[in-house]
């Protein structure tokens, strides 16, 4: 797609442009859902989707000249559409097939992009193997597919329960149908205070554990409803081998429901339940028309989700099998936006919200005693604070495909080192920037690469001998904490020694064997260039040349590395990452009249310290004496050669903030609060100053450089 930026592009490559990002989400998703299907292949609706994915970029692949894809796909699709017709159980030894496929087909579109003439390595071994499983498969004489009655099923019997399938038609569209009438009867019969509403609930499947089922809320609805209608979709009720009390297993319950309360009122019943677990939709007495499922836009009804508290009304466009006489609800849509015009559009927030707080904090504005001017300046205040949090949302984008991406890593690295194992996801849906996405791929393929090839022990005979199950296990982990994203990874392998890694600091002069360090500055010494304590060189692991640049990614993300381990039980590396990387949440200081910000990211705290736990060492400058540690004072007056008094450590503030070389602390004159600020670049004259990394405009007007506390040293005297 690059090769369209920067010149007019005609029709044609607009088009082009358009599918080649397309095929892109396509292929993405493939590698994801060829996973879920490795692990349960009797998942035929899993089947369907792949194929669907596959099918389409068969056509389009063709239609834009990439023929060697559109060959390969081609008859991938033809062996996924045998299985998904017969649904023949598919051999176990056959799913790297499937696997490895999904591979040669990201590759070979790399390749019709680039334009290279050479094909990748498995492209003909793969897709001569794919011949000759249809081939095989082809020449059988039963096709097993399931019966009903004894019956035995013909072509189009097949085809047919599979077009049910694929186009999700029986008990689904019936449901639909029965809750549209439903509502049109309920319209008509409508009382003046009454209220009609239609509730979907999709309770997870876990529901049942957390205490909730769709009878609870039947009940509640009930109590104070003049009518009500359920509606339950049977179809994904499996057989009774398969069933599990545990379970939830019924997916959709449609209610109707014809009641005095507000919607603020019956949203109450369910502020338990997760967002995607419930929808709630207000049907007005004037809509007329037909009720489909929650994807389909209405034809002009006004529609308030309740968990959004707005109204909103939708456009004319309907389904084109849909009748006039229609009234219906719909979820949200979505529209692609350039990241260029989202970045701008942040950017001019940034300003509005400058501008706002320079105005909330004119002194002669306040001086003004004029009530309106007052609720003026307050309600542009919450306006604006509205704003920022709706713009700053758009750029936050849920870190689950990213967390998929990660279990193709796992697999593959499982099978190469040969270890069994399993992953655990937790917090999947923890949003993240946009724009952090991308540059976290390569941090953690390399800490969950390291944790099963270092981390994990050698055989399930050395997990044994130590009481731990053959399995190891990884688990990747993202949530919120005090105001930033942390992203770990962590194992139950055999840990860090911390002996053998100080011993391995010390003869490589990182350190001296008579400083006293704590776990975390010994575990830090992993991310040293260079740096490895494993006995073996691997090709995933042990050259020394990874966690340096890791800690060197995160760093440009403005985040910081954690490591903590307990030597026999596991390791977990934590990635502690900003929620943005336009706005950071900082500490005000001032200093020789300065204003300077200190991520808080890196504060550790802040004090006025003691004379006696202060001193000064000709030629290694002024130390501060806190828990057995001697913390290095850094003066900003010196950093910056500002003409100021000098006064003694103990007359002013020193702030204690974690570096990537250890602790430091901070000396400053005043600590003006903790606030969030948007980041601005500075100039080429500026950006020579390693200990700055930008500057903010404060609400007053005054500007705020950011503090880079990780390039802060003592600056000693001559």
């Amino acid at each position: 797609m690059a090769r369209y930026i920067g010149c007019a592009m005609t029709k044609k490559e607009q088009v082009k442009a358009i599918f080649i990002e397309e095929a892109g989400e396509i292929i993405e998703k493939l590698d994801v859902d060829i996973l879920r299907f490795e692990e349960d292949s009797s998942d035929f609706n899993l089947l369907n989707e792949i194929f669907r994915g596959v099918h389409t970029l068969k056509g389009n692949s063709n239609a834009f000249g990439f023929t060697r894809l559109g060959e390969f796909v081609h008859h991938f699709e033809d062996l996924l559409d045998y299985y998904r017709t017969t649904r023949d159980e598919i051999e176990e030894h056959y799913l790297d097939l499937f696997v490895g496929s999904v591979d040669v087909v990201k590759e070979v579109m790399i390749c019709e992009l680039d334009e290279v003439e050479t094909l990748p390595g498995g492209y003909g071994e793969y897709l001569g193997k794919i011949k000759d499983l249809i081939a095989i498969k082809t020449n059988k004489t039963v096709v097993t597919v399931p019966q009903m009655s004894g019956v035995e099923p013909t072509i189009d019997a097949i085809s047919m329960s599979d077009l049910a399938a694929e186009f999700g038609l029986g008990c689904q569209e019936e449901v639909s149908k029965t809750v549209t009438n439903c509502i049109k009867t309920k319209q008509i019969s409508q009382e003046d205070g009454l209220n009609l509403y239609l509730i979907n609930l999709t309770l997870d499947s876990d529901s049942y554990k957390r205490g909730f089922d769709h009878l609870i809320f039947l009940h509640l609805l009930k109590e104070k409803a003049a009518s009500l209608d359920s509606f339950f979709n049977m179809e994904s009720i499996g057989t009774l081998d398969n069933f599990l009390s545990e379970e939830n297993k019924i997916l959709n319950v449609s209610i109707v429901v014809l009641t005095s309360q507000s919607l603020e009122e019956v949203t109450e019943y369910f502020e338990f339940l997760f967002e995607n677990e419930y929808l709630i939709t207000l049907v007005e007495p004037s809509i007329t028309g037909v009720i489909k499922e929650r994807d389909i836009a209405p034809e002009k009804p006004n529609i308030v989700d309740a968990r959004k508290g707005s109204d909103r009304r939708k456009d004319d466009r309907r389904e084109p099998t849909e009748t006039s006489s229609s009234s219906a609800l719909t979820t949200k849509s979505t529209i692609r936006i350039d990241t260029i015009k989202l970045d701008e559009l942040f950017d001019s927030v940034g300003e509005l919200v400058i501008a706002q707080n320079f105005v909330a904090q004119n002194e002669k504005i306040r001086a003004i005693e004029d009530e309106s001017i007052s609720r003026a300046i307050e309600t542009l205040s919450k306006i604006t604070k509205k704003i920022q949090d709706r713009v700053m949302s758009l750029r936050m984008v849920a870190i689950r495909d990213t967390f998929d991406k990660m279990k193709r890593v796992v697999r593959d690295t499982s099978k190469k080192t040969g270890k069994e194992l399993r992953l655990i996801v937790v917090g999947e849906e923890t949003e993240i920037d946009k724009t952090m996405i991308d540059s976290l791929s390569d941090p953690l393929i390399h800490i969950i690469r390291n944790a099963i090839d270092h981390g994990l022990e050698a055989d399930a005979a050395e997990r044994l001998s130590v009481g731990k199950k053959t399995e190891g296990t990884i688990t990747l982990r993202a949530f919120h904490k005090s105001g930033s994203i942390v992203i770990s990874v962590s194992d139950d392998g055999r840990g860090i020694n911390k002996e053998k890694v100080l011993q391995k600091a010390i003869e490589r002069g990182v350190v001296t064997g008579d400083e006293n360090l704590t776990d975390s500055q010994i575990f830090a010494l992993l991310m040293q260039p260079g740096f490895s304590t494993a006995d073996t060189i691997s090709d995933l692991s042990g050259r020394g040349v990874g966690l340096d640049v890791v800690k060197t990614s995160i760093e440009k993300l403005r985040g910081k590395i954690e490591v903590d381990s307990k030597e026999g039980e596991g390791t977990v590396f934590s990635m502690v990452l900003p929620l943005t990387l336009a706005i950071i949440d900082g500490m005000l200081v001032r200093t020789a009249g300065e204003i300077y910000i200190i991520p808080t990211l890196s504060v550790v705290e802040s004090f006025r310290p003691d004379k006696e736990i202060v001193h000064s060492l000709k030629g290694k400058g002024e130390f501060v004496s806190m828990r057995a540690q001697h913390i290095p004072v850094i003066r900003l007056s010196d950093v910056f050669a500002l003409d100021v008094k000098r006064i003694e450590p103990w007359e002013g503030i020193l702030v204690c903030v974690e570096t990537g070389a250890g602790r430091v602390a901070i000396m400053v004159d005043e600590l003006l609060g903790r606030q969030q600020v948007v980041i601005k670049t500075l100039g080429q004259s500026l950006s020579k100053l390693k200990e700055i990394t930008g500057g903010a405009i404060l609400g007053n007007g005054d500007i705020a450089l950011i503090l880079n506390v990780d390039e802060l040293c003592p600056v000693f005297e001559s």
